[in-house]
């Protein structure tokens, strides 16, 4: 779906105004043959985050520049507030195995150390601090320590692949090498090429996932 980027750029500035999550007050959208980039800020890291998944819902958007910035809104908190606000989220979260990840926080910044064995129990280390008051950015160097990787676990993905309803008509090509799985071709959409990612993470003994995937 091609559409003017004047067009999407009113399209992509209503879908952040839809979110009641997000405070799009202060975000510059700019669109150049379906590629947006936001600029400007927002009050919190989280919605760092919620502003690409808004835009990447946007029909015709094909890539996405992520340039905002967090600006606090009120007293800064220090950064040993942040890692026992942080610490007690990881600890309070059922997904995240307790006392696997330990956190460093460095003028607001956060980085995540540890193993876990699986994709989501990373997924929800990041998400647990994402939502914080405070945060104005996250290194994730949590490692994953996974199962053995079967022989056909690219022919594993193909067929969940053509399960799914959202990814079903993208043309993905799926090749590993070793506990690393790449992933080439294109699809219609921004959804399904997150969901192809997701779902060659979902299989057992994947440690990356290398998404190349183009949307056209």
């Amino acid at each position: 779906m091609h559409k003017p980027n004047n067009l999407l750029e009113h399209d992509v500035r209503d879908q952040l105004d839809w979110d009641p999550q997000l405070d799009p007050t202060r975000i510059v959208v700019k669109a150049d043959s379906g590629r947006v980039t936001l600029s400007g800020s927002v009050p919190t890291f989280y919605e760092v985050d919620l502003a690409t998944d808004d835009a990447a819902a946007v029909g015709g958007v094909k890539e996405i520049d992520n340039q905002l910035l967090v600006g606090l809104a009120g007293d800064a908190l220090t950064d040993g507030e942040i890692a026992v606000a942080v610490a007690s989220s990881l600890d309070s979260d059922r997904l995240v195995p307790k006392g696997a990840v330990t956190v460093d926080v460095m003028e607001g910044y956060v980085t995540l150390h540890g193993t876990v064995r699986h994709h989501y129990q990373r997924q929800a280390a990041e998400h647990a601090v994402r939502r914080l008051d405070g945060v104005l950015g996250m290194t994730d160097d949590i490692a994953i320590s996974g199962d053995p990787i079967p022989g056909d676990v690219a022919d594993r993905i193909n067929k969940a692949f053509q399960r799914s309803a959202i990814i079903d008509e993208a043309n993905i090509t799926v090749s590993n090498i070793g506990t690393t799985v790449y992933l080439d071709g294109t699809s219609d959409t921004w959804t399904a090429r997150e969901e192809a990612e997701d779902t060659a993470w979902a299989a057992p003994g994947v440690a990356e996932v290398i998404d190349r995937i183009e949307v056209v």
